[in-house]
């Protein structure tokens, strides 16, 4: 490790654990419902609350908008979301598609607002049909996304560091730095987790259930919570102030 500085990101899924999120320091805002998936995107009102209360605290703000195969091109063209920092959208069932990149690009291309796509690679891409890690961020870098973001897909079923070694996850950190791509880890990543997964040196470590009341997806995200993981990160990294102002 560097020493460089690793962000923490916090998926949210209303205004009141978006302003816990930006209380207990975290670089990225992002806005979610767990409900709905992995992916899954929260309902309009509750994008905008939140992304506005990312933007007047001046903290980077994402969104996550489901899987590419949730979307016609009707709906993505009628889009009327928030600009936000960056966005994403799952892969999930796309592998059996010869011409997936085209149809991802199609739709982020039809949906407004966005600044900068995180492309979204499942480590555990056979349980969902998604194209493997190594084809998202060679896509990635290809088309012009500003990140790629690690994650897995069926959170019952192991986390990030179960599914891929760190010797994976370091070359993939390779690829995205040699193409100055961001570079983001998230898949139920604990407290005792994140050492080793700062150790990489990903530019964000992205969570929900290690910042919500007893480690429950489900439950609330709680600013101590989150005041706790931004130490370990900075204890392990360095402050990360840059991404603090980022938005």
């Amino acid at each position: 490790m560097s020493g460089e500085a690793v962000g923490l990101l916090v998926s949210v899924r209303s205004a009141q654990e978006a302003r816990a999120a930006i209380a207990g320091g975290c670089a990225v805002l992002d806005v979610k419902e767990p409900a709905h998936g992995p992916l899954g995107m929260a309902g309009p009102s509750v994008i905008h609350e939140a992304v506005e209360c990312g933007r007047a605290a001046g903290v980077a703000t994402s969104m996550a908008l489901g899987e590419v195969v949730d979307w016609t091109n009707g709906a993505a063209a009628n889009w009327a979301g928030p600009s936000v920092d960056f966005a994403k959208l799952g892969l999930s069932a796309m592998r059996q598609h010869v011409d997936w990149t085209v149809r991802w690009q199609e739709v982020r291309g039809r949906l407004r607002g966005v600044r900068d796509w995180i492309a979204v690679a499942y480590a555990d891409a056979t349980r969902c049909g998604a194209p493997g890690v190594e084809d998202v961020v060679a896509a990635a870098i290809g088309s012009g996304c500003a990140g790629v973001l690690v994650d897995t897909w069926d959170k019952s079923c192991g986390r990030l560091v179960d599914h891929m070694s760190t010797k994976q996850l370091e070359s993939i950190r390779s690829s995205t730095r040699d193409a100055g791509l961001l570079l983001a880890l998230a898949g139920r990543v604990s407290m005792a987790d994140l050492p080793d997964v700062a150790a990489i040196g990903p530019d964000l470590v992205a969570v929900r259930s290690a910042a919500c009341s007893d480690g429950r997806r489900e439950l609330a995200v709680e600013a101590d919570r989150v005041r706790e993981l931004v130490a370990c990160l900075e204890g392990a990294s360095g402050p990360a102030v840059a991404w603090r102002n980022a938005g």
